[in-house]
């Protein structure tokens, strides 16, 4: 690496190794140069962070692991749903997608405390029926609390959960009157796709758990879903799986 060029230079390269998920400084001698400066030169740490803000990202890691971005929703980097799944613009797909981030993160997060540990902690890979049984315990909760209770108001954060998990239950009660086997797999589908895009983005990597095939979470993925915690769509999915918190509760 050209340790005379610019500062602006350096932070550029080093934002441009962040927005390629994929890439791992172990493996790559510019990244790891980079990283190890970034620790050592406050101006470069600085010029990093102003780039990305300039470019609508949030750095929300350095490590020796790497670096881990988040785009604002301005961002010409954020996700679109239709990035997600290139070539449906059905909007059932769209939310149930969502439902099965969602419920991929309380599975790989089981307790509230889990998400102030160390993202260095390496997590427990998860397969296909245990992100499964996690959704179809999240539906059949919101399902029991819907009931009675009137519909969220638009800008209500529960409103997008609500729809989503509508349509996963009617979709779900409509393949199982016709074959239970088939809608087990439907459904299976849905978290192997998410799984699998994850793995693309750099979140999960594809083990072998005997038989099976399963998913573990990269450091990437904690830090991520780490900063999600205390939004409040977050919040309603852990009170919808675990109850309220109460004071105290989950500690020790």
């Amino acid at each position: 690496m050209t340790t005379a060029r610019d500062p602006v230079w350096h932070a550029s390269r080093l934002v441009q190794w962040g927005l390629r998920p994929l890439a791992r400084p172990a493996q790559e001698a510019e990244y790891r140069e980079l990283v190890e400066r970034y620790f050592d030169d406050g101006v470069l740490r600085n010029t990093v962070r102003e780039l990305a803000d300039g470019l609508g990202l949030h750095v929300l890691d350095v490590s020796e692991h790497g670096v881990v971005l988040a785009p604002m929703e301005d961002s010409i980097f954020a996700l679109k749903p239709a990035d997600f799944r290139p070539g449906s613009s059905k909007v059932d797909d769209r939310l149930l997608d969502g439902l099965a981030q969602v419920a991929i993160a309380a599975t790989v997060f089981p307790r509230a405390r889990d998400l102030d540990e160390d993202p260095d902690i390496v997590r427990s890979p998860v397969t296909v029926d245990e992100v499964e049984t996690q959704l179809r315990q999240l539906c059949e909760r919101l399902s029991e609390e819907a009931r009675g209770a009137p519909d969220p108001s638009a800008d209500d954060e529960r409103r997008g959960l609500t729809e989503a998990w509508r349509v996963y239950m009617q979709r779900l009660d409509s393949m199982e009157t016709r074959d239970s086997r088939k809608a087990m797999r439907a459904t299976r589908r849905i978290i192997e796709y998410a799984l699998d895009r994850l793995r693309e983005f750099g979140c999960f990597t594809q083990v072998r758990q005997g038989s099976e095939v399963a998913w573990q979470p990269t450091r990437r993925y904690q830090v991520i879903v780490q900063q999600l915690a205390g939004t409040a769509l977050f919040q309603l999915v852990r009170d919808a799986l675990n109850g309220p918190t109460s004071p105290g509760e989950g500690e020790g």
